[in-house]
């Protein structure tokens, strides 16, 4: 399809309300932010590249290890085609794959997207109530399970579900021998014989994927990308820290789950982009994970800070043959100090990020600007803008915090059938709010503070969430912190910072970590006034900390 005769977004949509217009399209499309071309079209030129190149690595926690290069996952993908195909699976049909990160998982992702159909993922540790918002909001066709997952019983969880959800046809079960399945339900390897066939050519403006958000606030929303959105932020996030840093090839550690928007777009999508080696492990252990490191000469890691945090408390930290070369870390409050600790420890440029599922990833950090870019979440990619605006929508200085808005070419087209979210996120001109609160400091660089919600008014005064968590990070008896905001009857919030100590750690109050906090520099009116102390932090999968369950906990 040509530049001039692509449609319109509301139309290769199939009618799902955007705000983005037929002009927009066109100008990202002639300034060639939007590439015209499938996210299958990567794999089928990655096999033609580098057929007997490794593409996909699969390390399981049972001992297992599989690989495929680019032809066997070319090959073994348009096997996935065929197969959702024989089951009625058509042009914009939701699929979704509820799998831990097996290489089937990637393989299921390209066949899915060949045929035309809308790729979403849950993650596999998601409960019934979290499944179930996106399976009905996606109104999927197909959901692919294991019978089983460590203590999850999937099959029975579908059962569940596909009472409730009547668009739910069929569940396909992966990696099991078929045993008591009834109408509706099948086994992968049941369906090896399907005929081969063709599929016409996709549009590369047509919604191909579903990022429902992970959670951290409420119940999720599907954010609707299409092809030319997610290669964008990919394309940009390989340009902007260089190839030499990648590897050559990349071989990237995907940690996060690909049932989420990092382990999908950068652990499967980007990774295809660069012809390099994805290493999917099932599940997230640092010791294994530092033997996987080592074993598979892993360069690349894209994740939640807490994944580092968990790095560099194994023997990585310190080992002069340790081979990672970048870690991209993105996805919640990055501590300002940890990425010169975290680099000096494992001799690698630790890169902080900023994105969402709503846009991937819009700016980063790179090894081309000075080292004090790495204490904010980086420049913005070409052809995308942000601004920080007050609370009347007026543009702010220069280091200013206030309300982040942007928009650009990874933007998500809006919500998957939520017209009044949709309407709600987006301000004239494309503006996307963000719900995050940030400032741009004079070089164009991005610093976070915060979630809108985590804003903590103390008396009439602002205070800093993510400037208070970096300090106390920073304390050598603290494994992992969340600050939020407490009701006061007096003050209106009071701080309370919820912290995780390391094993052995002599006892902890909230005036001995005054005392240390002070003696860092953080001012007086931003201490906490509250001390929890948890064993652990509610996460994630993908190693966001879930600030809204402290809250009710506390409360």
């Amino acid at each position: 399809m040509s530049a001039s005769t692509f449609r319109p977004p509301a139309e290769a949509l199939d009618g799902q309300y955007t705000p983005v217009d037929a002009v927009t399209a066109a100008q990202w499309r002639t300034a060639g932010w939007w590439e015209n071309r499938s996210i299958r079209s990567l794999l089928t030129e990655a096999a033609a590249r580098h057929p007997d190149r490794i593409a996909l690595v699969g390390r399981r926690s049972d001992g297992r290890r599989e690989t495929r290069t680019y032809r066997e996952f070319d090959r073994n993908a348009h096997r996935a085609a065929a197969v959702f195909a024989s089951l009625g699976v058509g042009i914009g049909d939701a699929v979704v794959l509820m799998l831990p990160n097996w290489v089937e998982y990637a393989e299921m992702v390209f066949g899915i997207n060949e045929i035309g159909a809308i790729y979403t993922g849950i993650p596999v540790a998601y409960g019934e109530n979290q499944a179930a918002a996106i399976l009905r909001r996606s109104k999927a066709r197909i959901l692919v399970i294991p019978r089983r997952w460590r203590n999850n019983e999937h099959l029975d969880l579908s059962r569940k579900l596909r009472a409730e959800i009547p668009t739910l046809e069929h569940v396909l079960v992966f990696d099991d021998d078929g045993t008591d399945l009834r109408e509706g339900e099948s086994v992968w390897s049941a369906h090896a014989g399907v005929p081969d066939r063709t599929f016409p050519d996709l549009e590369p403006g047509r919604l191909c994927y579903l990022g429902f958000t992970s959670g951290t606030t409420g119940e999720p929303k599907g954010a609707m990308h299409s092809h030319d959105t997610l290669i964008y932020a990919a394309r940009r996030q390989a340009e902007h820290v260089g190839t030499a840093l990648w590897g050559d090839p990349m071989v990237q550690l995907v940690a996060s789950p690909a049932g989420h928007h990092t382990g999908f777009e950068w652990g499967i999508v980007m990774t295809v982009l660069l012809c390099g080696t994805a290493v999917h492990v099932d599940r997230w252990d640092p010791a294994w994970g530092a033997e996987v490191i080592r074993d598979e000469g892993i360069t690349s890691f894209f994740g939640a800070p807490t994944f580092l945090q968990d790095m560099m408390r194994t023997d990585l930290a310190g080992d002069p043959d340790c081979p990672l070369r970048c870690l991209v870390i993105a996805g919640s409050s990055v501590p300002r100090n940890l990425p010169a600790q975290a680099g000096a420890a494992l001799g690698a440029y630790i890169c902080p990020a900023w994105g969402l599922t709503e846009c991937s990833i819009m700016s980063s950090c790179t090894p081309e600007a000075p080292e004090a870019i790495q204490r904010t979440d980086g420049a913005i990619f070409a052809g995308s803008e942000v601004k920080v605006v007050d609370i009347d929508g007026s543009e702010v200085p220069a280091g200013t915090v206030g309300d982040l808005l942007m928009r650009g070419p990874g933007v998500a087209f809006g919500y998957f059938d939520r017209p009044d979210a949709t309407q709600d996120a987006f301000l004239p001109g494309l503006w996307f709010r963000t719900g995050d609160r940030a400032s741009v400091d004079e070089h164009g660089w991005l610093s976070l503070h915060g979630r809108t919600k985590d804003i903590i008014i103390r008396g009439g005064e602002n205070i800093p969430v993510t400037d208070v968590e970096s300090a106390i990070f920073d304390h050598p008896d603290i494994l992992n912190t969340a600050v939020i905001g407490v009701p006061d009857e007096r003050l209106g919030e009071r701080v309370c910072a919820v912290v995780v100590l390391e094993e052995g750690s002599p006892a902890l109050t909230v005036d001995t970590l005054a005392k240390y906090l002070l003696a860092q520099g953080l001012t007086k009116h931003y201490l906490p006034e509250r001390l929890v102390i948890l064993p652990e932090l509610p996460m994630t999968p993908s190693g966001k900390i879930q600030k809204f369950k402290l809250r009710e906990m506390i409360a």
